[in-house]
């Protein structure tokens, strides 16, 4: 079939943002949404529901949602990494403590851990070259992907280095709820600034320390650690830019993957790192180990949450892959933490800091963040 010419841009994506399918053709040069319902008609499929309400975040060190609280009735403790609690930090706020004065933009749990993004940000250009750290490349248009954060690690602007929530600082392009988060949510480092009191991780110069991420909605790309000294006006004078001066470098090219709390569960796994085409230069990264299904929505339709279809590539161990959230179920079927050694630099001075953790995304044009409060001892 012949395809009619369509109008041109010289750097351009196409992507859906809602249910209803309107596609747009995003011109980066100057901005400029051009509806196209060609491509519409033709692409709905590759991305519509693809934006789920869940996704992934630092649950050790405890983030900065995660205080003690009733987890069941005779249990009253930290979240952590308790098994398939990925996103219950923050649960319990409202819609009226995210979005006062306009709860009807606010999603059902807008505060939960894994809301604070930024959503539909890009890259100028690919600097990742590396096959290997591809981690969407089976899809109906990969090339969609090119200007998506992993491509270029670090280098997407974000709206808060903690989080925004509901990803979207002003509004959404064609709507948001669902399938692109909720527009005007604060930042986490404004919003948490007089809450309650964030649990502070303590950490010696030159240690070599553990950090735990886990996923419910699996986008692919990767990740980095990075820390910020706090500044005398506290938690809301924290910056990118202060971020991006202290990205911490990971030990070693193992990872390990837990089931809950449980260490006898932990197994050992082989990272894929990068410090090549990063932002900071020479910051290191790592890629996601966990790989979507093949296909543009990574196995989220699918209705066992099994890659029946394959993987974007070879997973770690065999079970380790899929989206994770189905849309036949409420949860995800993530049950697992992926764990990484950091190297605390040996020069930090003593103090507050802030640990951020950012994550990349390559199946969409988002970044993930979340933080913790660590004392430099």
């Amino acid at each position: 079939m012949l395809l009619q010419q369509q109008p041109t841009v010289k750097v351009s994506t196409i992507y859906s943002l809602s249910y209803e399918c309107s596609f747009y053709q995003i011109s980066f040069q100057s901005m400029t949404i051009l509806q196209n319902p060609f491509i519409s008609s033709l692409l709905c499929v590759c991305f519509t529901l693809v934006l789920v309400n869940a996704h992934g975040n630092i649950v050790i060190p405890n983030n900065w949602f995660d205080h003690k609280r009733w987890i069941s009735t005779n249990v009253f403790d930290y979240i952590g990494m308790k098994s398939g609690q990925q996103c219950s930090a923050g649960s319990e706020l409202t819609n009226h403590d995210i979005c006062p004065g306009h709860v009807e933009d606010c999603d059902a749990h807008p505060g939960n851990i894994c809301m604070w993004f930024t959503n539909f940000t890009f890259i100028d250009k690919p600097t990742i070259n590396d096959i290997n750290l591809r981690t969407f490349l089976y899809r109906d248009h990969p090339e969609y992907d090119l200007m998506h954060p992993w491509l270029s690690p670090g280098s997407a602007h974000i709206e808060s280095p903690c989080g925004l929530a509901g990803g979207n600082i002003y509004s959404c392009i064609n709507g948001c709820h669902k399938p692109g988060g909720f527009p005007r949510g604060p930042k986490a480092e404004v919003f948490l600034q007089s809450k309650h009191n964030m649990k502070v991780t303590d950490w010696r110069r030159g240690s070599v320390v553990e950090v735990a991420w886990g996923i419910t909605a699996n986008h692919g790309g990767g990740y980095s650690y990075r820390m910020c000294k706090v500044p005398l006006e506290g938690i809301i004078g924290i910056t990118e830019d202060c971020f991006q001066k202290t990205p911490l470098k990971f030990k070693g090219d193992k990872q390990w993957i837990q089931f809950g709390e449980d260490v006898a569960t932990r197994f050992q796994i082989s990272a894929t790192r990068t410090s090549t085409g990063t932002t900071p230069p020479g910051s290191q990264w790592t890629k996601n180990p966990i790989p979507a299904c093949r296909g543009s929505d990574g196995g989220y339709t699918n209705p066992t949450g099994d890659c029946f279809q394959g993987t974007q590539f070879t997973p770690p161990k065999l079970g380790l892959s899929g989206y994770g959230a189905n849309m036949f179920r409420n949860d995800t079927n993530f049950q697992f933490s992926i764990i990484d050694k950091l190297i605390i630099p040996k020069d930090l001075h003593k103090g507050g800091y802030v640990l951020s953790f950012r994550w990349d995304c390559e199946q969409t044009p988002q970044v993930w963040n979340s933080c913790a409060s660590i004392r430099i001892r």
